[in-house]
């Protein structure tokens, strides 16, 4: 991999990662051109859900952005009294979550399947 750098002067420079934290010159110009290290873009889980916020209630229809959801079929749903809106089990800690939800809110884990969109 290489680190991208542009110099005082706007001359693009793509440098090893071995330059990271030292300052050269730049081949075009000489201007002194300082290497910055490279930016880790990985997030946590907990970062994600801090982004994403509190999950919506489950009596609010979610914005889909005019994508038609199929309904989920499920033998939980079929006993469940009118109006009980339907669950499913979170794989990591058990606890029932709404059927929309593809992130589990108690242990923040990931749980959505293809089938889900």
């Amino acid at each position: 991999m290489s680190i991208r750098v542009v110099c005082p002067n706007g001359h693009v420079l793509n440098v090893k990662d071995a330059l990271a934290g030292k300052t050269g010159l730049c081949p075009r110009c000489k201007a002194r051109v300082v290497v910055p290290a490279p930016q880790k873009d990985e997030l946590s889980e907990d970062s994600i859900m801090s982004i994403l916020g509190p999950h919506a209630s489950t009596t609010s229809e979610p914005a889909t952005g005019g994508v038609q959801r199929k309904p989920v079929e499920s033998s939980r749903t079929s006993s469940l009294p009118e109006g009980t809106p339907p669950k499913k089990s979170c794989h990591k800690c058990n606890r029932e979550i709404s059927v929309g939800l593809h992130i589990c809110p108690f242990c923040h884990t990931y749980i959505a399947k293809l089938s889900d969109f």
